[in-house]
């Protein structure tokens, strides 16, 4: 078992397989225009929580509609994991390196890999796509089409952001995956054995059923040309291996995105940012554009 699969292992102590002791995370620190929400989820039957960023002109410009970058957390991570997110992109948006746009800190389980369980206990994926989403849109001043909705994530989310984006170009306009955790069924049995059982069922194919390795093939002519695709990851990653088989099957598939990797950074957050935040934001606005 490698270094990356043992911190995950190490996770999974302090929190229940697959889910968190709960889906709603309030902020411990007051962040300028970012602020804790919560909706009443009807597939997890409790309220879960999420973060959201509006830009500061979203007050007073009150005639403008703005589109979305939804974030999804690492393993063991929850809505309130990583407010820096938000501090990057306010400083992206004060210097006008990127224009006004809406961020949306998701909760999707500790474990849950953004899927839904076999048994229903955690809905990761119905969680983001079927509730997040439109509660969103219904609340906030928003660009209500997949032109205005871009997918982020970090190592499992990361996966979770491809993993969406490939099942629902419908609903999202682009992903920005930062260090996904890919992995096949095998890999995920021997290292992650109870997380495997509580999502998957310990099925091999009700993991290929989210695994982007496998999905990019299903789906590719449904995504192609409909979702950009932009991955990035550090050279000393553990998962750099799997990032690039499925960089080579996008350029297979031809499939276009972008494929980058930072020389000397490990499988770490903040190094990893400190290199790419900017560009991932810059990417979701390029590719937003107004409803066809």
């Amino acid at each position: 078992m490698n270094v990356i699969w043992l911190l995950f292992f190490a996770c999974l102590t302090t929190s229940a397989p697959g889910a968190d002791s709960t889906w709603n995370h309030p902020l411990r620190e007051k962040i300028p225009g970012l602020q804790h929400g919560a909706f009443p989820s009807a597939s997890m039957k409790v309220n879960v929580g999420y973060n959201i960023f509006l830009p500061p002109d979203y007050a007073t410009n009150t005639a403008a509609r703005y589109p979305v970058i939804y974030y999804l957390h690492g393993m063991d991570g929850h809505e309130s994991s990583y407010p820096d997110y938000a501090r990057m992109l306010a400083e992206a948006i004060r210097t006008r390196a990127v224009p006004p746009v809406i961020l949306v800190l998701a909760s999707g389980g500790g474990t849950s890999f953004f899927a839904d369980a076999l048994d229903s206990s955690v809905m990761g994926e119905t969680c983001i796509v079927r509730e997040l989403v439109p509660h969103i849109d219904a609340n906030y001043r928003t660009v209500a089409a997949r032109e205005g909705r871009s997918l982020h994530g970090y190592s499992m989310g990361g996966f979770g952001a491809l993993k969406l984006g490939f099942k629902h170009p419908e609903v999202f306009d682009s992903v920005v995956a930062h260090a996904a955790t890919l992995a096949d069924a095998a890999q995920m049995k021997d290292n992650l054995g109870t997380v495997f059982t509580k999502m998957f069922g310990g099925d091999k194919k009700l993991f290929d059923a989210s695994d982007p390795l496998v999905l990019v093939g299903q789906n590719a002519d449904k995504f192609r040309g409909r979702l950009a695709i932009r991955i990035a990851l550090g050279s000393k990653d553990e998962f750099l291996e799997t990032n690039r088989q499925l960089h080579r099957r996008l350029e297979e598939l031809k499939v276009p995105h972008e494929f980058e990797v930072i020389p000397g950074v490990s499988h770490s957050k903040d190094p990893l940012y400190k290199k790419v935040a900017l560009q991932g934001f810059q990417f979701s606005a390029r590719n937003f554009s107004q409803p066809k």
